[in-house]
């Protein structure tokens, strides 16, 4: 059965500029590509959820959470959506994860001292790694192709060099006409909008 998503994150695009500017304020353009923005994990029930930014070292996976006052503050959300941020909160220190937490309002007015509290949480030069865990573990086999299919994948892959976005394959038998865009086969890093222009600057 497919798990629930209970929350499906709600930071918005100037709280994730805005964080990521003062970030690259910090530690420099360069550390952005390390940055994962809306990554996927699963609470303590399995339901999952998503963490606005993480990052990730040898020692610790980070989240970092920009929160508005709107949907956080205990005083002005349900007692339900509270306890809800509780529970996501702990399943990631269960999980042994570090969590850091800024409310919007911090980083447009006080981005100085959020700037300073970057720097004493993550420290001066840290080192961070690549994210690749949110993807599912596979299990797999090798398949052997028929010598017309590997053709087949041979003339898709000419075509793709060639600048051809699109394709008929005809089924060995005659009955079957598969169509195939040429986004098959290009996988496509996650990051966001604001993360492509970071990363653009690095040298």
């Amino acid at each position: 059965m497919a798990k629930k998503i209970v929350t499906t994150g709600n930071v918005g695009r100037g709280s994730e500029e805005l964080f990521i500017e003062l970030f690259c304020d910090v530690f420099g353009p360069e550390k952005s590509q390390y940055i994962f923005v809306q990554y996927l994990f699963a609470d303590i029930y399995g339901d999952h959820r998503f963490i606005d930014f993480t990052l990730e070292n040898e020692d610790a996976k980070i989240a970092i959470e920009v929160v508005g006052e709107t949907y956080h503050n205990p005083n002005q959300v349900s007692r339900n959506k509270y306890y809800d941020d509780l529970l996501k909160q702990n399943s990631l220190v269960y999980k042994n994860w570090k969590i850091y937490r800024w409310v919007y309002s911090q980083l447009k007015n006080q981005p100085e001292k959020v700037k300073d509290e970057m720097l004493t949480f993550l420290g001066e030069f840290p080192e961070f790694i690549l994210m690749d865990d949110y993807l599912p573990k596979q299990k797999g086999k090798g398949i052997e192709l028929k010598e017309h299919q590997q053709d087949a994948l041979n003339n898709l892959k000419i075509m793709r060099q060639e600048g051809e976005s699109i394709a008929l394959l005809y089924h060995a038998t005659g009955e079957r006409v598969i169509i195939v865009i040429g986004a098959v086969c290009v996988i496509k890093s996650r990051v966001s909008g604001t993360l492509d222009k970071y990363i653009s600057c690095i040298a």
